[in-house]
């Protein structure tokens, strides 16, 4: 079986796996309609103990209704399993199995990801081949088109970086690497054996003399060659709305769905790129940014001002001889750089559209969001603007630092795609934020949107206010204004500033209202609703009393909706639900 599979490691693999599709293809069409299967086990259980009823002593008849019994049960999991892959949900552990859940959800899903129409050129599309085209046509533009090749060396911002690879650190980075089948595969499988997915592969490899591993198949072979075929590292791009009611195309988000065998390979170069990268959490950010922002309502205090800056079309629209320039400027090895180009700029793409796929093109520029290396090359690429403004920071001695951010030099806060910029509040400081944006810009293709981005300035600065908006461009914020989800404020938390958060309750709850759940199933969702919330806001903020007993209030409603709670509050000091006097904020 394996000579016909001859040939390189990585094609070997890849003929192995579509050969793979068949099988499956196969076992699909042998259990045939899952919902069929269990409405005829159903059936024939109930003919089982109907028999079985005339005559209840009957070893034979007995033995008949425990094997429909069975096959009844089987079935019923087959479906389940099936509808929570549809629905991308898990039930409650020990909790309900009414299906009609998965059911609500497979169709709401449907239908919320169906794209009927689309506002193009003017006017809206109904016909879906010109729907199609509009996405396809898009998307090419974005990411497709021709590839910039400008011979580019940053390795002038050296002086200004926190970090740079020594020759110890290239020899780790370069080291052989580890085989898919002893590092990566057993970690996939894992990930996946409770889906009931890996006995299955692993069965069929053997049922029909297929490996994967081995010395023919083994991944080692695969990362020694470092030329990705081209199915490999082919893209679907799922399209998820940005906005409540999507009306253009420009408000979908594109995110890349990778072939597994390309995650398995990049998480290895993702392991050895971490520990170059200083650790952030995003607590930290919210801090600081919330404590900058403290007395900008005040008159008595310094000039100053923060702008928030919104880069378009962020981790698409980076230029690849950038990030390669960006990869040479922190010293990272040759060899290690080729694997990197390699991984991203051999993709290619197709657009999945109300369930089908439309398209193909190759890739010219963009990190994609799903790739597993995209969040640490982006992290790479924000760092240059720091060194970037940094060094024009120290050129320019008319700069004025933000207050309180003199001595420990900050200027910058930023986490992924969201940037902060923080200064004194005259047109010499903010002047050079824009330069030093200009010049990111033309060097990395990340622009920063007008229409988005924000220049937040204190009350003590509102002399200056029209002439930084008219150099800037941007649009004037106040406070609160959202950062990584949470509002920014100059003062104590109120029960107005926590609406969004209400608002985003009483949507998830109310969704709940209409779903047949046991009074358990509800509370047992409620309260996990609660501590999840409570686990974000709470990192960042003591939450007010008031806010803590709208929440109780919301959720203790919902278990009474309809039939469910009727009783179950007789002789009840606590009430329906009983979240312990806000405990639940505090555990």
């Amino acid at each position: 079986m394996e000579a016909l599979y001859r040939g390189t490691s990585m094609y070997a693999v890849t003929r192995k796996l579509k050969a793979l599709k068949a099988v499956f293809r196969a076992q699909r069409k042998k259990k045939g309609d899952l919902a069929l299967n269990v409405k005829l086990a159903a059936e024939f259980l109930s003919i089982a103990q109907c028999i079985l009823h005339l005559d209840r002593h009957n070893s034979l008849l007995l033995c008949l209704e425990a094997c429909c019994r069975l096959i009844f049960l089987k079935a019923t999991k087959l479906e389940q399993c099936m509808l929570q892959q549809r629905a991308k949900m898990q039930w409650l552990r020990g909790g309900d199995q009414c299906t009609r859940v998965f059911f609500q959800n497979c169709q709401a899903s449907g239908c919320k990801k169906d794209i009927p129409n689309q506002y193009c050129a003017g006017d809206t599309c109904t016909d879906q081949q010109e729907v199609v085209n509009e996405f396809v046509g898009f998307f090419h533009q974005l990411l497709g088109g021709e590839r910039r090749n400008r011979a580019m060396d940053l390795r002038y911002l050296r002086p200004w970086a926190s970090h740079i690879i020594t020759e110890e650190e290239a020899r780790i980075l370069t080291s052989p690497l580890l085989g898919l089948r002893s590092s990566r595969l057993s970690l996939i499988s894992k990930r996946i054996r409770h889906r009931g997915l890996m006995d299955t592969l692993q069965a069929s490899i053997k049922r029909h003399g297929l490996s994967l591993g081995g010395n023919n198949g083994g991944s080692g072979g695969i990362l020694s060659t470092w030329s990705l075929l081209k199915q490999v590292n082919a893209t679907l791009l799922a399209l998820i709305p940005k906005v409540q009611n999507p009306v253009t195309v420009a408000d979908f988000r594109p995110i890349s769905c990778c072939n597994v065998l390309y995650k398995a390979i990049t998480k290895i170069l993702v392991q050895r790129i971490r520990p170059f990268l200083a650790d952030s959490m995003i607590s930290d950010n919210i801090l600081l940014a919330q404590e900058l922002f403290a007395g900008y309502n005040q008159q008595r205090t310094p000039p100053r001002c923060a702008m928030k800056v919104d880069l378009r079309k962020a981790y698409d629209t980076v230029e690849w001889d950038f990030l390669l320039a960006t990869l040479q400027l922190f010293g990272f090895p040759p060899t290690f750089i080729k694997w990197i180009e390699e991984c991203v700029t051999t993709c290619s793409f197709s657009v999945c559209l109300n369930g089908t796929i439309h398209g193909f093109f190759g890739g010219a520029r963009g990190l994609r969001q799903g790739d597993p290396m995209s969040p640490y090359l982006f992290v790479l690429v924000m760092e240059v603007l720091r060194m970037i403004l940094q060094q024009l920071i120290e050129q320019d001695e008319e700069f004025t630092f933000h207050w309180k951010c003199r001595d420990i030099g900050l200027f910058q806060l930023s986490f992924a795609d969201d940037l902060l910029l923080f200064s004194s509040a005259d047109e010499s400081s903010v002047g050079l934020f824009h330069r030093g944006l200009q010049v990111f810009a033309g060097l990395s293709g990340l622009c920063a949107n007008p229409a988005k981005s924000q220049l937040i300035i204190s009350k003590s600065a509102h002399t200056h206010r029209e002439q930084l908006l008219h150099l800037l461009g941007f649009q004037e914020g106040t406070l609160p204004v959202r950062y990584l989800g949470l509002p920014l404020i100059s003062s104590r938390l109120t029960l107005l500033d926590c609406q969004p958060l209400l608002q985003k309750i009483d949507k998830r709850i109310g969704a709940w209202v209409g779903i047949p759940l046991s009074f358990a199933a509800r509370v047992q969702l409620i309260k996990s609703v609660l501590m999840a919330f409570n686990v974000y806001w709470g990192s960042a903020f003591i939450l007010p009393k008031g806010v803590i007993h709208q929440i109780e209030k919301t959720a203790a409603y919902l278990p009474m909706e309809g039939h469910y709670g009727d009783g179950l509050c007789e002789g009840s000091v606590e009430g329906c639900l009983s979240t312990d006097g806000g405990r639940w904020t505090r555990d």
